[in-house]
Formats: structure tokens, C-alpha cells, sequence
């Protein structure tokens, strides 16, 4: 019998919701970084050791000699444990009777447990559900007493999928064509014409880019320039051709090291390329060399594993059963590689692109006889190495295959094997993270003990086994989750679900947000017809206000493009690591510094400020005001709205902006110098000038810059 107990997610195991409660009350004083009172409390072993007050805390099947069970309870606030926050509740204390009294069993953390294939729900069989997610969705629905919302309107479906699929809205031909075609299939052929889009690649390397901490400069003070956009080229190229993602895994780490190497494998290495570079004078190469290697190891196990070992460079970790030498043996297969902090980024790869010649920097293993020796740190200090550690891989974790090498190529299989509990989920998590705004794990850059447990777990683990089984095809994937019934539901929230599951964990109706900072920008350039669709190549400056490079260590400036590149979509803008573009920022872009697995949305003024002010939004604007100024304004105001919302204005907001074009032209032919200011010369600038604030008003709205 498995003894189970509530959970914030539904009921865990007795193991799994002991351990949880100790990890989130009594770790931060009694686990892997601390042990106060000489008692560790990370697993059953370790606690049921004497302490220092000669006391067992946990003495198995033994509540009444369990000393922490003791202390829990105690009234007195110096014997009360933990002393800090609240006592712990009746419940928790009956759970931790309970777990003691059956013997404290340990069980592994569900995500370090190999999923299997999980029964399909009953509710699979119900007409609502067209892709095999639908059962399990709907099955939880049912659960919490829920329904489905109603399907989405057709027009608000292909905007939905166009900006999810590719990062752009549609345009209007193509909303027409959509709304002619009555076929079954007709959105399934969308949603395949999307897939096979060459902006597909481009919307899905931007997040991959946050991951891997892509810059065009090396970082701290100095951070000077560093050409490495071809390998951004390569993400965006093998995105498109749809490359299963383990062969995504092996090139990026060990593409230098395959059987089938070549040029464009060797490109895919400058994944670990993107780690700062410390140029500055005086400083010791060894130290920041041994600082991107530590970074590397960090952006490995957040990429593929989703959990931190950050910690575990200092001390074992304090929550997941990961040993402080753990660290040690896996850093050892990043610590071979020949670059070494230096100035001229060594060792790079000639290459001919379609824009010409370049060097990237790449991963090149060291000789036999060049191999460096890897120590475990003592508190990860370089000055205090302890013993000398080998290449390896946590024992909690799934085994190392003897057949496999000991170095990046074993180490990029290790990562891929079947018999890893983590990858594939959290690959499967974060495409569902993309698309439906939260991940099954809400915590998608924490699979560990202090993440959350996941929404849907036979859900999550269904879908990791066909990803893995199924060739790990990334389009495959996207399209059950757009083609499902859970996707194309109405994003309108009504009824009983805004009480029994406010924050739409179960998905009762599509989740509305806005946009990323990059499709915001994109959606802006495409409605104004000013979008570039030139792919691939050099970084690219847009226009961002005055002063926002302030460059100390040399001339760098930043020249604004000119011609067709000034308006490229945003994955290609420049980036320096100390002031990123602004706008992107504001919009909560990363900078790149580290790895970010899951960018926060904040919403604050300073986004309106941007999308209202911002050189580049403004140019949007006086774009799409230039597009129908020919127009009578009530013609051209329909015509910018449906140009940007796919809709007809209502009476009530066609009102508005009849209302803000009267008051704007008042104002602007009172004031000549400031209409030419902002459309230049022209016929009529007071009227352009008029028409530009409708259509940045229209460029602001919450439709507009929300994924519906």
C-alpha cells in the first residue's frame, strides 16, 4: 500500500510530501549547505544519525524516539523547530508521525524517476478531444467539476497560432484566404503552412538564444564586440529543418567530436562559445577561463536538466540529491576545451557565408597530452583544491554507459539516453510553457525538490515518451498542441472556473498574455509594411534613442542601419551585453549575462512609454498613418484597425479615434514644427501627424500587443 497525503497539486506519495515539507521548513538550517546541531536532514540515512545533542531526530518506525517529531510540537519558542516563520500545522505534524511511524521511507524525486506510459483517461474517448493532450485535460476539468470554454473565433485562432508559430501576426490576404477555405482541415493546413514557415526558425531561436546567453560581445566592463552570429544562424537554419533534438543536443555539445563532424557541426559548438570573455587589463586569464567553464557546467544542467548546480560548486546541494564531487566530475568534460579567456577569442573557425567570409569561435577538445587535471574546489574556492576528480555524472541520476567516452560526446549522450528521467521532460515542458504560457511545471527552470510538482503529471510524462520515442521532433510536438481542442478554446474568462482554479491551472479557458518583447516589435514592423524579411547575417542597430551607449574602453558606436536592415525582425538586433537594446528590455528581454531558461513578465508604465515613444515604435506608427492618408479618416481609421486587429472597430472605439484625430489635427495645425517633427515634410503634415497618433494608438492597445 502507498500511503498518500495532500499536496498542492493532488495527493503525493507519504515519501514524496515528507520530504517536500522538510525541504521547504528545515533544509535552510539542517541539509547540504548547513548542519546545525551537527543533524542533516537530507534523506532518512543522514537524519537518523545522532546529532550533536547525542539525540536521533528520526529513528524509523519509532515516532515516540524521534526527537524531531518532539520538537515540532513543543510549545516553548527556544525548543520550538523550525524557530523561524510559523509552527508547523496538525497536518504537517500528523504527516511527519505518519512518514516516521511507516518506517521513514524514502522514495526518489519524481522528475529523477524514469517516466512510463501513463493510461489514457476515459475522457480521451469524448468527441471534444482531437489530439491525444485533450483526454488528459479534460479528464482534470471534470475532476474540479469544469468545462471547456467554447472554440475561439476563427480569426482570433489564426492570429493566436500565427504569433505562437512564427512570432508574427497574420496578414490580412492570409485571413481572408483562412475565412474562404470551409475544409475540415483548413486549420490544420495553417497550421502546417506555419511550420514550414522560414520565420518558424526565427520566432523559436529567440528563447533558445536566452538559454544558451547569445551576445555580439563578450561581457563584463570591457565588453568588447565578438562576431559569433553565424552560430545564431545555425540554431535558427536547424530549427527550420526541423533536426531532432538530440542530434540539436550532440552538435551544439560535442559537434566537434561526432563521427560525422564538419564545418557546420563545429559552428553549432559556439553554444558554449556565448560565455563571457574578460579582455580587461591585469586580469588573470586561469580565473576567468575556470569562471566560464562554471558557467558552462550552470547553462548544461539548466538547459537539459532543469535544476540548478550553481550551489553544488560550494557545497552539496541543499534540496536535490546532488554530492558537492558531483560537480567536480561533470565540470571535468567541460574543463578539456582549448579556449583560455583570451583576447583573440581562440580557437575560432574560418567560414564563407552567403554575406561573406567570417571566423567563428567554436569548441576544440585539448591533445591527450594537453588534458588538465580537475580538482573539487573546497567551498568552490580555486585556491583551495582537494582531490582530484574524473569525469562523471551524479549517482542519483541515471548511469553513465560504459560504451560512452568520457568526454563532451559522452557526456551530450548521457544527457539524450533514454534512461534520463529529466530531458525530455523538460524539453516537452517548456514547448508547452511557449505555447499555453505556463508550464505543466510552473517551475520550468526547477525540476528539483523546491519546484513545483507538476499540474498534469501523467500528461507531462505522455507527452515526454512520444517526444523521446517519437525521434524528439520539435514540429511534431507544436503541432498536437495547436491542432488540440485545450489550444483552441476561447480565451474569455466566464463561469464558475474564475473561482475553482483562478489562475487556470487546468486549463479551462486559453491563457491570454502579452507578447514577447520581440513579437511586440516584429507585430509593429509587419502592420506598418516597414518589416524586413531578410534572413541571416550580421547583427543589425535599429533605431533607439540618443546615449544609450556610453563606451569607455574604445569608439564603439552605435551607427543605425540603414536601407531595409533598420527594420529587420528583432532576433537580429544587436546586442551588447552592458546596455541591450532598450526597448527589447523594458519589454523583459534578458541580457544575456547568464542563462534564462524562463523570462518573468512584469508589467509596469515603462512599457507603455516604449511602445508610445520608443524611435523605432514611433516610426511604426507614422508608417501605417503614411499607408492610408489618401483615405477619408473614418476609412482610414477602419483600415489601420483592421490592418492591425483583423477586425472591424466597433462604433464605440471607431468613436474614440475619430474623437483623438479631431483633437490631434486641432493641435498640430495650431503647431506646424511639431506635426514636421514627426512625419516630415509634406501635402498635409498636420493631418499624417493626426493620423500617426491613431495609429499609435491603435499599436498600444491591449489586443494589439496580447497574444489572444
Amino acid at each position: 500500500m502507498v500511503l498518500c497525503c495532500a499536496g498542492a497539486d493532488g495527493p503525493l506519495p507519504l515519501a514524496e510530501s515528507a520530504r517536500r515539507l522538510i525541504a521547504e521548513r528545515c533544509l535552510k538550517c539542517h541539509g547540504g549547505v548547513r548542519e546545525r546541531g551537527k543533524l542533516n536532514l537530507h534523506g532518512t540515512e543522514r537524519a537518523s544519525r545522532p546529532a550533536a545533542s547525542g539525540l536521533r531526530a528520526i529513528v524509523p518506525g519509532d515516532p515516540e524516539s524521534s526527537e524531531l517529531l518532539r520538537r515540532i510540537a513543543a510549545s516553548d519558542p527556544d525548543e520550538r523547530m523550525p524557530p523561524d516563520g510559523p509552527a508547523l500545522t496538525q497536518a504537517e505534524r500528523e504527516l511527519l508521525h505518519a512518514w516516521i511511524a511507516a518506517g521513514a521511507p524514502e522514495s526518489p524525486h519524481w522528475s529523477f524517476v524514469t517516466p512510463v506510459v501513463p493510461a489514457r483517461p476515459i475522457e480521451a474517448q469524448d468527441p471534444w478531444c482531437r489530439q491525444p493532450i485533450d483526454g488528459f485535460i479534460l479528464h482534470e476539468l471534470h475532476e474540479a467539476g469544469l468545462e471547456p470554454s467554447p472554440e475561439a473565433d476563427r480569426a482570433m485562432l489564426l492570429r493566436r497560432a500565427s504569433l505562437d508559430l512564427i512570432g508574427l501576426p497574420p496578414t490580412e490576404p492570409e485571413l481572408a484566404a483562412f475565412l474562404a477555405d470551409e475544409a475540415p482541415d483548413a486549420f490544420e493546413r495553417v497550421v502546417d503552412r506555419l511550420l514550414a514557415s522560414p520565420h518558424y526558425g526565427e520566432r523559436w531561436a529567440a528563447p533558445w538564444l536566452d538559454i544558451a546567453r547569445y551576445a555580439d560581445t563578450q561581457g563584463y566592463e570591457k565588453d568588447g564586440h565578438r562576431t559569433i552570429w553565424a552560430w545564431r544562424d545555425w540554431v535558427i537554419e536547424a530549427l527550420n529543418a526541423n533536426m531532432p533534438f538530440d542530434r540539436f543536443t550532440r552538435e551544439q555539445l560535442a559537434g566537434d567530436l561526432l563521427p560525422d563532424a564538419n564545418e557546420r557541426t563545429r559552428v553549432a559548438t559556439a553554444f558554449h562559445r556565448n560565455t563571457l570573455n574578460n579582455t580587461e587589463g591585469g586580469t588573470d586569464n586561469e580565473e576567468f577561463r575556470m569562471a566560464a567553464v562554471m558557467d558552462r557546467v550552470a547553462t548544461t544542467w539548466n538547459t537539459w536538466m532543469g535544476l540548478s548546480m550553481q550551489c553544488v560548486q560550494c557545497h552539496a546541494h541543499p534540496y536535490d540529491d546532488l554530492a558537492h564531487a558531483d560537480y567536480y566530475r561533470f565540470m571535468d568534460f567541460l574543463n578539456q576545451q582549448a579556449d583560455a579567456d583570451t583576447d583573440d577569442e581562440s580557437p575560432t573557425l574560418p567560414i564563407t557565408t552567403a554575406q561573406g567570409a567570417t571566423q567563428v569561435p567554436v569548441l576544440q577538445e585539448l591533445p591527450a597530452d594537453r588534458r588538465r587535471i580537475t580538482h573539487r574546489l573546497d567551498r568552490g574556492a580555486l585556491t583551495s583544491p582537494a582531490e582530484v576528480v574524473n569525469a562523471g555524472t551524479p549517482g542519483a541520476l541515471h548511469d553513465f554507459h560504459e560504451a560512452w567516452p568520457r568526454d563532451r560526446r559522452g557526456m551530450a549522450e548521457w544527457l539524450v539516453a533514454p534512461s534520463n528521467p529529466l530531458t525530455a521532460r523538460v524539453i516537452v515542458n517548456r514547448a508547452w510553457e511557449s505555447i499555453f504560457g505556463t508550464g505543466l511545471v510552473a517551475t520550468s527552470d526547477d525540476f528539483g525538490v523546491m519546484g513545483d510538482a507538476p499540474s498534469h503529471p501523467e500528461l507531462l510524462d505522455d507527452l515526454a515518451i512520444r517526444f523521446r520515442d517519437g525521434g524528439w521532433d520539435l514540429k511534431r510536438l507544436l503541432r498536437e498542441l495547436v491542432l488540440s481542442s485545450t489550444y483552441r478554446q476561447s480565451a474569455v474568462r466566464a463561469g464558475v472556473g474564475i473561482e475553482r482554479d483562478p489562475s487556470n491551472r487546468l486549463l479551462w479557458h486559453a491563457p491570454r498574455r502579452r507578447l514577447d518583447a520581440e513579437a511586440i516589435r516584429d507585430s509593429a514592423l509587419l502592420v506598418s509594411g516597414l518589416l524586413s524579411r531578410t534572413m541571416g547575417g550580421p547583427p543589425v542597430m535599429p533605431p533607439q534613442p540618443d546615449g544609450i551607449w556610453n563606451v569607455v574602453y574604445n569608439g564603439s558606436q552605435w551607427t543605425t542601419s540603414e536601407g531595409e536592415h533598420r527594420h529587420r525582425r528583432a532576433i537580429y538586433t544587436f546586442w551588447r551585453r552592458s546596455a541591450p537594446y532598450p526597448s527589447l528590455m523594458t519589454l523583459d528581454a534578458v541580457d544575456r549575462a547568464t542563462c534564462t531558461v524562463r523570462r518573468v513578465r512584469t508589467n509596469t508604465p515603462l512599457a507603455a512609454l516604449v511602445t508610445l515613444n520608443d524611435p523605432a515604435f514611433v516610426e511604426c506608427a507614422v508608417a501605417l498613418a503614411r499607408s492610408v492618408d489618401a483615405l477619408d479618416p473614418n476609412t482610414a481609421i477602419d483600415a489601420m484597425w483592421h490592418r492591425a486587429l483583423l477586425r472591424a472597430p466597433l462604433d464605440t472605439e471607431r468613436s474614440v479615434l475619430r474623437s483623438l484625430f479631431e483633437s490631434e489635427l486641432a493641435r498640430y495645425q495650431a503647431t506646424p514644427s511639431d506635426a514636421t517633427s514627426i512625419t516630415g515634410e509634406g501635402a498635409d503634415p498636420a493631418r499624417l501627424a493626426a493620423l500617426t497618433s491613431v495609429a499609435s494608438a491603435i499599436l498600444n492597445t491591449d489586443e494589439f500587443l496580447s497574444r489572444p
